[in-house]
């Protein structure tokens, strides 16, 4: 009877020491071997396709015109659209092919040796290459400052607000009108260039990026008004169109502003277009070259932004290249030219 008991003791010794040990083993599982932990941000970030990162960009640009965005000013070195880009929500999750499936999932076999028929190669038509206009041409505008401009909303500085803003309607009006004027400029060199107006999304939308429309704004590092120019462009410019404007009122700010993308849109035009300011998008490729660089370069400054001949490797012609410090600037712009935030706010 004893020896019964002894071995009822041991019976029921192991199977504790048996339960024990599973429940140990289900609550030490590490964290590392489950496949179904969310994978972390960088990883996320780093495994986007080309088509989930483009997509991420351009919810970025397009979010971009829902609020001013600064960049840099009228001579400064490129700045805020950088960081707007970078702000942007991480890439997309995959959406569903167009046959309903997921994306990598497996795929029922057919049975067929039959191969699908490869896309049809459609080829990229390149930007022509640059061609100087005959004659006189427009010379570029003065260079850059040094050190880069701290757009007044993305400044770390406060900037500072020396006379108030004028009203948005008022601010838009003057846009337009600086926008409408046909100038001529005349060079140096001898000759003019008559010069188209300009479209009134891309000046607004100019003002929209670098001020927010706000008039009576001042940057830390002397960036004035709607337009942002700073006061080297200001001295300079009133002695190319044969009119002096103060850059302190709202009129005399837009008519710098403008007249210095008149000047960019000739200077560009002439070295690298044949003379042709034409702004709007090739109706073949959809491009708009010399509109990018007119955008660029008000940003960057005109000897920063390059239009360069290149070698196209796929048929050995030549063809155009720009050369464009802040591509995310020139993307802001656009998609504000396209949004056109004033006609929204308050």
């Amino acid at each position: 009877m004893a020896v019964s008991t002894s071995r009822r003791a041991l019976v029921m010794v192991s199977a504790a020491a048996v339960s024990t040990a599973v429940l140990a083993g289900c609550g030490s599982k590490s964290a590392t071997t489950d496949t179904h932990a969310a994978p972390s941000p960088t990883t996320l970030a780093t495994s986007a396709s080309p088509a989930e990162a483009a997509g991420a960009s351009a919810s970025a640009s397009l979010s971009a015109s829902a609020t001013p965005s600064p960049g840099a000013s009228t001579t400064g070195s490129p700045g805020a659209s950088a960081s707007a880009g970078k702000s942007a929500k991480a890439s997309p999750s995959p959406s569903p092919t167009a046959n309903g499936d997921k994306p990598g999932a497996a795929k029922p076999s057919t049975g067929s040796a039959e191969k699908a028929p490869a896309p049809a190669v459609v080829p990229v038509a390149a930007a022509p290459a640059p061609t100087a206009k005959p004659g006189p041409v427009a010379p570029p505008p003065p260079p850059a400052p040094e050190g880069p401009h701290a757009p007044p909303l993305q400044s770390s500085c406060k900037p500072s607000k020396p006379q108030p803003d004028e009203p948005k309607d008022a601010v838009g009006a003057a846009l337009t009108a600086a926008a409408g004027q046909a100038r001529t400029l005349t060079l140096s060199s001898g000759g003019t260039d008559k010069l188209p107006p300009l479209p009134v999304n891309l000046v607004k939308a100019i003002a929209w990026q670098e001020s927010g429309w706000q008039s009576g704004i001042l940057a830390c590092d002397g960036g004035i008004g709607t337009m942002q120019v700073m006061p080297d462009t200001v001295s300079w410019m009133n002695t190319k169109f044969g009119t002096v404007s103060d850059a302190k009122t709202l009129a005399g700010n837009v008519q710098l502003g403008t007249q210095l993308l008149d000047w960019l849109v000739a200077y560009f035009g002439d070295s690298g277009f044949g003379g042709t300011y034409d702004l709007s998008p090739d109706p073949a490729t959809g491009k708009a070259p010399l509109l990018d660089l007119v955008i660029s370069a008000y940003n960057a400054g005109a000897g920063n932004v390059h239009y360069n001949t290149a070698i196209d490797p796929a048929t050995g012609g030549t063809v155009g290249s720009l050369v464009i410090p802040n591509p995310g600037y020139v993307a802001n712009v656009k998609a504000l030219m396209a949004s056109q935030p004033w006609n929204k706010a308050g």
